[in-house]
This record gives structure tokens, sequence and C-alpha cells, in this order.
């Protein structure tokens, strides 16, 4: 049965922030602690929110941190891109009439300056972000959230992501995953589909003749 809704993560799935997240990252580390370790070892942060990361890098003040983490990240906007492919899936989805979402570890302030600043929420119904809920990925409340905003069933719906937190949300949540492969950094996450490129997605969505 053709998916009638589609969410979609941000980062590693809509927009490749990799380099930028982590270089400001480890920006943030060396001033707070003396020590720069390496994009590598920071990649694993991603995917969770910000504060949540850097209390898990026993950082004194992780809200102080972040706010920094946040300012410095803007020295590198000039870096983030949307994947390749995502614009023409995005217009294709809307004119079927799939249902589309973000289920992001963002919180709104980050949302609103990239993915706003580049044009893409026009695209999306409904929008959850980390400050919607108490609990966050890996658990299931985020997914849950957007279910019961837009009404759907957890069969109808796909999400799309980069990270084992996405794939451990889903699971919970009884929605099926898809692997952003162009995004991800570990191809072996467990998930429903593997994804090489956006347009991957269409023949997994009701077709226009459905809308």
């Amino acid at each position: 049965m053709p998916f009638k809704c589609v969410a979609f993560d941000v980062d590693g799935t809509l927009l490749d922030t990799v380099k930028p997240d982590l270089m400001s990252l480890q920006k943030v580390i060396r001033e707070e602690t003396g020590q720069t370790p390496s994009l590598e070892e920071l990649r694993p942060l991603l995917g969770i929110p910000g504060v949540t990361a850097l209390e898990q890098l026993g950082l004194p003040d992780p809200q102080a941190a972040f706010d920094k983490w946040a300012a410095y990240v803007r020295e590198y906007d000039h870096l983030i891109t949307v994947f390749p492919g995502i614009w023409e899936v995005l217009d294709e989805l809307r004119d079927r009439g799939v249902t589309l979402g973000l289920v992001t570890s963002r919180c709104r302030s980050e949302l609103d300056r990239d993915v706003t600043r580049l044009g893409l929420l026009q695209y999306f119904r409904a929008v959850v972000c980390a400050d919607d809920t108490e609990r966050h990925k890996p658990d299931p409340d985020p997914l849950l959230k957007l279910l019961a905003d837009t009404g759907m069933n957890p069969g109808d719906v796909l999400y799309i992501g980069d990270t084992i937190y996405d794939s451990q949300c889903a699971r919970a949540a009884g929605v099926k995953f898809a692997l952003a492969l162009w995004g991800t950094m570990d191809p072996a996450i467990p998930c429903d589909y593997r994804l090489a490129h956006p347009a991957e997605l269409l023949p997994l969505c009701r077709p226009a003749a459905e809308a």
C-alpha cells in the first residue's frame, strides 16, 4: 500500500549540514575544554538535541555552550546546501497530494535559521521540533506527535532519516523507516528501505492518480 505521508528529518536528509555543524561544535569544545576532538569523533552526536549532545560531552553549562554553538554555526552558513534531488521530489510529492512532514531534533529557532531561510518550510503541513515534545529521538514521541497532528495511522507514514536515532524513533512509533544513503554516515543502520537518491521515494508513495 503506497504511503500517504512522508516525514523527513532535516540534517543529513534534506540539508547537508554535517561540516558546518561539526566545525562549529569543535570550536566550542576547544574553547570550553582546551581539547580538539576530531570531526569524526563528534559525528555520532549529531541527530540528537544539541543541549543533550553537549551534556553527553560533560560540559559544565550545556545550555551556554549550545548558545555559543548556535552562534558559531552561522559562520559556516555558506556551506549548508539542499541535497541534490530534494526540490524535485518535494514538488512531485506535493503535486500528488502526499502529506509532508518534518520531524527534527532541531529546536524551532534552529529550524527557522536554515529551513525557512532556504524556502523549504512551505512544503510541510506538520512540523515537529525538539521544543514540541518532552522526549526526543530515539523515543517515539516526535513521530507520535506527527501522527496526532496529521490524523495519519502509523501504516500511512514513511519516515526518512540518516541516523540510528531516526531508525529507532520510527520503529518505536510503528512507522516504516527509509535510510537516506545520500546523507548517512552508516549505511548499515536498520531500516525498511535503503534509498540511494531522493527520487527513489516516489515509487513508495501514492501515484498522482490517487492524489
